[in-house]
């Protein structure tokens, strides 16, 4: 499973991201890899546990279930925050299937679009790729 808030705060952006290391601001880890970033300016520093959840249930869809091209947005009228989430590509990757993902998302005012790239592991789970599918 993904941890959506370290999700966010360690990939959303590519703000200085640093492989192995965690920081009280990116929380727990999760399955898809471990890194910390430094975050200011960001939609994610605006997000309520609600918008987390949106955000975590909708990345899980987008990756188990959405043709490439095909756009899946979440929204919290709460809130106001909002995302999407568009699969650019699928491949194979030594042997796992992967997808290039766009990440839009918005809150507090500021907008953000991104990427990252996951690939499946063997216990089905999707784990981050370091540096592929940044956008």
């Amino acid at each position: 499973m993904i941890n959506s808030k370290a999700f966010m705060k360690a990939s959303l952006f590519g703000l200085s991201l640093a492989a192995l290391s965690l920081n009280q601001t990116a929380q727990a880890v999760g399955n898809w890899g471990t890194y910390s970033a430094i975050l200011w300016n960001t939609p994610s520093e605006y997000f309520t546990t609600d918008d987390w959840q949106l955000f975590e249930e909708t990345l899980h869809n987008t990756l188990d279930g959405s043709a490439d091209g095909q756009a899946k947005a979440w929204s919290n009228p709460a809130s106001k925050a909002s995302g999407e989430f568009t699969v650019l590509k699928s491949v194979r990757r030594s042997d796992r299937d992967c997808r290039e993902v766009k990440i839009i998302a918005s809150a507090g005012g500021l907008r953000r679009v991104t990427g990252i790239a996951f690939c499946r592991e063997d216990d089905g789970n999707w784990m981050a790729i370091p540096g592929k599918g940044r956008k």
